[in-house]
This record gives structure tokens, C-alpha cells and sequence, in this order.
């Protein structure tokens, strides 16, 4: 296994409690750079509070509480797993990027099949974590896992890999429906979550494209493949479409449950005013902006998305479940 090479042990933060032997696996979960956890967890905490204003029982503050906690503990190990296998996947390309060459197996400090058995470890890690949760949350769960595991591969073959990553986030709709015990796919049902996958899988392509022309100049060296290289200065045109068509579905969830204007103000027009303003000021040729708006920008549009939805569930208890 090679050495480490310029790399400085964790002086901060969580990873400077733990042993050093396992630092590098903390840093393949990505557990030093807990902002990208939210990148994972909006679409599930986005489904959650859908599905809490049409569950047959009003789920009571606590239990919706619980729930989103359960999910986030969850989404901790599954982000670990995804992380992981990228890096096994990626290992050659990054060495040669700039910003990722500092990552555990790239500078060499644990070897292929070390990162290999810990991820397996982590996937049975969250087999564990769901078996007390209803038994379809478990097929949604292998579903996520295995269009997650694919997305690395897709830079090799394709320019799409975000496209791939928005449907591996998609799942994340129907997985958190099931959670509470609701069939996301009978009546009704379907059509909505159907519509919130689109709004997850267009999101996901926008702010992940924006995160990729962090690294465009080293990846068009060593022939990585992404949107961010395929679009090239269409890319805010292209956002602009995805940005309104994501909007318009938003808008028309709304008007099939006919939401109150609360939800409308925030999940629809706050939503559409973040996102033009990610279109006006990110500078895609600039890495700290992309950066933050893939960062603190994506989560300020994600908090708007779900918003709504909590304000819903909440008008809902207050007027039934109390």
C-alpha cells in the first residue's frame, strides 16, 4: 500500500477523537465533511413530510420527529456506503484531481480491499438499521443502494452521471412514504409521489452539475465525463428549464391536494425565487461559488421545498389530530 504523502492528520472536529487507524475510514464516509450529508438526506426528510399529510393516522410531532431521526442516523451509513464505493470506483481518477487526491485511497491509506470490506460492512450496517421499519422500505432501500453504487461507473460511460444520482435520490420519495406505512403507489398516491421524484431527480441534475464544474478542467484531463462538461455554457439555460419545470411540479401537487397558500408561498414560490437566484449569481467558472451553492444555496432551496410540506402537516394536526 503506497504512503501517505502531504496529507495532515485531523487536528479538529470529530475525526480528531478516533483512533488514527481509523481515521481513513471515517474519511470514506465523509464523516469530516458533514455539509454533503444534507445533499442526501433533503429528498428523504422531503418525503417524509409529504407523507404526513396524508397518512390514514396523524402522526403526533414526536413521532414524525422520531422518524426523521431514524432516517437520519440511517442516512449517515448509507451515505458512507456510497461514499466508499465512489472512492474504490474512482481511486485512479482521483489522484489526478486536485481536490480529491488528499481522499483515503487515493493517497494510499487503506488499501482497495480494506475499502472494499468496510463497505460491505456498511451495507449490512443498514440492512440491520431498516429491519424494524415496514418490510417495503427494504426493497426501496436495494433499489437506492444499487443506482447509488452505479452512479460512479456512469462517468465512464456516459455524460450523464446526474441524471443517474437524481433517480438514485428519487427513490428516496416512496421509501419515506412506506416508512409510515402509507402504499406509495395505490390511488392517488402515485401520481404525487411520482411528481416528487421528478422534483427530486431535476434538482439533483442542476445542483450536482453545478458541484461538478467545481473539477471540470481536471476531469476533461483525465476523461471523466458529467453534464458540467456536456453542457458547457448552456448550462444555465438548461438549469432554467429543469429549474421550471421542477417549480411547475411542485405548483401542481399543490392544486391535487389543494394545499393552502402558505404551502404555495414557500414550497413553490420560495423554491423558484432560490432557484433564480442560483441562476443569476452562481459563477460556474468560479469553484468557491459552485461550491456554495451546491452547499449552503442548495440547502436554503431544499429548506423551501419542504417547508410547505411541514407547514401542511401541521395545519392538518392542529385542525384533525389534536
Amino acid at each position: 500500500m503506497a504512503q501517505e504523502q502531504g496529507h495532515r492528520p485531523p487536528q479538529t472536529g470529530l475525526l480528531s477523537f478516533l483512533p488514527a487507524r481509523w481515521v481513513p475510514f471515517a474519511e470514506l464516509m465523509r464523516l469530516d465533511r458533514p455539509a454533503g450529508w444534507f445533499a442526501f438526506y433533503w429528498p428523504y426528510a422531503l418525503g417524509l413530510a409529504f407523507s404526513a399529510t396524508l397518512s390514514e393516522r396523524i402522526l403526533t410531532p414526536i413521532e414524525l420527529l422520531k422518524l426523521a431521526g431514524y432516517l437520519a442516523a440511517w442516512m449517515v451509513v448509507l451515505r458512507g456506503a456510497t461514499c466508499a464505493i465512489n472512492d474504490i470506483f474512482d481511486q485512479e481518477y482521483d489522484r489526478k484531481v486536485a481536490r480529491t487526491r488528499s481522499r483515503p485511497l487515493a493517497r494510499g491509506a487503506v488499501s482497495t480491499a480494506e475499502a472494499t470490506a468496510f463497505t460491505v460492512l456498511l451495507y449490512l450496517v443498514e440492512v440491520v438499521m431498516l429491519l424494524p421499519l415496514p418490510s417495503p422500505v427494504m426493497m426501496y432501500a436495494v433499489l437506492t443502494n444499487t443506482i447509488l453504487s452505479v452512479y460512479p461507473l456512469g462517468k465512464r460511460v456516459t455524460d450523464f452521471p446526474q441524471v443517474i444520482l437524481g433517480f438514485g435520490f428519487a427513490v428516496a420519495v416512496p421509501l419515506a412514504v412506506a416508512v409510515v406505512e402509507v402504499d406509495p403507489l395505490a390511488g392517488e398516491n402515485r401520481t404525487a409521489v411520482l411528481s416528487l421524484c421528478g422534483v427530486c431527480v431535476l434538482w439533483t441534475i442542476v445542483f450536482d452539475t453545478v458541484y461538478a464544474f467545481q473539477d471540470i478542467t481536471d476531469d476533461v484531463k483525465v476523461g471523466v465525463r458529467s453534464l458540467a462538461i456536456y453542457l458547457g455554457r448552456n448550462a444555465k439555460l438548461v438549469f432554467s428549464v429543469l429549474a421550471t419545470c421542477q417549480t411547475a411540479l411542485l405548483v401542481a401537487l399543490g392544486c391535487q391536494y389543494a394545499f393552502s397558500l402558505v404551502y404555495f408561498a414557500l414550497s413553490c414560490a420560495g423554491t423558484g425565487l432560490t432557484l433564480i437566484c442560483m441562476l443569476v449569481w452562481v459563477d460556474l467558472e468560479v469553484p468557491s461559488s459552485c461550491a456554495w451553492w451546491f452547499g449552503p444555496g442548495a440547502v436554503l432551496v431544499e429548506a423551501f421545498m419542504i417547508s410547505g410540506f411541514v407547514v401542511e402537516y401541521a395545519r392538518r394536526y392542529c385542525l384533525v389530530g389534536l
